[in-house]
């Protein structure tokens, strides 16, 4: 994956215009599929699965590798359905969407992916993607019974993970070694902090264009920190831009993956790890599948990171749009964390369903609210690329 990438989408995006009206195709295609304005109040699950065995399989593009998993499952619930599923990053499902859609092709049915900012400010106003929330979910209960508003409009949200400060528990087993951001800065943390490239993966400059909203909060934090209010470098407006300018001066390393970064902070033995900044907190699932030893530093201030939302939406002239409608619905899951949702039931990861317990005790998703950034995409959206910009000019 490129860098250049995040460029070319953008590029894109911009040439295709924002908020089009709907073609005769498009209209069409919903009204066959059910799906929009033509969605009814009660769907016949039976009659959606005879339609999709019509259809006869259903494409997935997925941020993550544990949609196989959700395959084998899905095809022994709905025999005679085949999933052609994709691992993705969000930036290169969105730069093939965009391609293939803008040269009248119409291969994907399903987007599991993250990149709020860009799906609500850009894909679904410009009808690249549409919403489809099921009526009822796969254990038969209402879906607005269960997921909040929020996380139904304006898209579907599957699952929400925070971005991290993992540490190493077995070398620090009196607790986190960092108590604020601004302890990643610190001579003695020169190239032992670790992060995916924010040029790679969206959430991660989301990451950093949060740092910058949240400037005031980072400002308080430093002072408390130092003892003394932040001096601001030259061409650093605020407290925000100033954490990033160090963190970099500071050798933070760049990875290509949250999995390379885990690694290297969780891996056993160690004397000296490294820690994260801005890492999936699903990864701590790697303490039982890897035998690695990470612990999130969830009291560090002002916050240990940002909570992203993880996202299923149809994407526009879906050539299989009942098979689709199956595999949504069965990835959100039953009341206890099952069927298709079970490979992302793990510790660090949330169902959005309020009837499913937190698969990492004690951490609800108001405590997550309390430890974490939200991100906000009207903001990202007005003021993002600034953030961009001034990364990219300093490497």
């Amino acid at each position: 994956m490129k860098a250049w990438m995040w460029f070319v989408v953008v590029a894109v995006l911009g040439a295709m215009g924002l908020a089009q009206g709907l073609t005769p195709a498009q209209e069409a295609w919903l009204k066959a599929a059910q799906l929009g304005p033509y969605q009814p109040e009660v769907e016949d699950w039976d009659a959606i699965y005879q339609a999709a065995l019509g259809e006869g399989k259903v494409v997935i593009y997925s941020l993550s590798s544990r949609i196989f998993d959700v395959v084998e499952a899905f095809q022994a619930a709905y025999p005679g359905i085949e999933v052609e599923a994709y691992d993705m990053t969000d930036v290169e499902q969105v730069e093939k969407l965009t391609r293939e859609q803008g040269a009248g092709i119409y291969n994907v049915d399903i987007l599991f992916t993250a990149g709020i900012t860009t799906l609500t400010k850009e894909l679904l106003p410009q009808h690249l993607i549409w919403n489809y929330v099921p009526t009822t979910t796969y254990d038969g209960v209402p879906t607005a019974d269960v997921i909040p508003p929020e996380f139904r409009e304006p898209l579907l949200v599957h699952s929400l993970e925070a971005k991290v400060v993992f540490y190493n528990y077995e070398s620090y087993p009196d607790g986190c070694p960092v108590d604020t951001l601004w302890d990643l800065v610190r001579p003695e943390w020169r190239g032992r902090v670790q992060m995916k490239d924010p040029m790679l993966t969206e959430e991660n400059m989301n990451f950093l264009q949060t740092v910058v909203q949240h400037a005031d909060e980072m400002a308080f934090a430093y002072e408390l920190e130092f003892g003394e209010p932040i001096q601001l470098s030259p061409g650093c407006p605020n407290a925000g831009y100033e954490f990033i300018k160090r963190l970099i001066e500071n050798g933070i390393v760049l990875t290509s993956s949250d999995g390379d970064a885990s690694k290297a902070v969780g891996v056993p033995g160690q004397t000296n790890p490294p820690v994260t900044l801005s890492v999936a907190s699903s990864k701590i699932r790697d303490n039982a599948r890897k035998g690695y030893v990470l612990a999130i530093g969830w009291d560090i201030q002002p916050r240990v990171g940002i909570t992203k939302t993880n996202f299923l939406v149809v994407a526009n002239l879906a050539p299989h749009p009942n098979a689709a409608k199956l595999l949504i619905r069965f990835m959100l899951g039953d009341r206890e964390g099952g069927a298709g949702f079970s490979p992302f039931y793990v510790p660090g990861q949330w169902s959005p369903r309020t009837d499913v317990a937190p698969a990492l005790e004690g951490v609800t998703l108001d405590i997550l609210a309390e430890r974490t950034w939200f991100l906000d995409p009207d903001w990202i959206y007005e003021n993002g690329i600034e953030v961009q910009d001034f990364w990219l000019s300093l490497q």
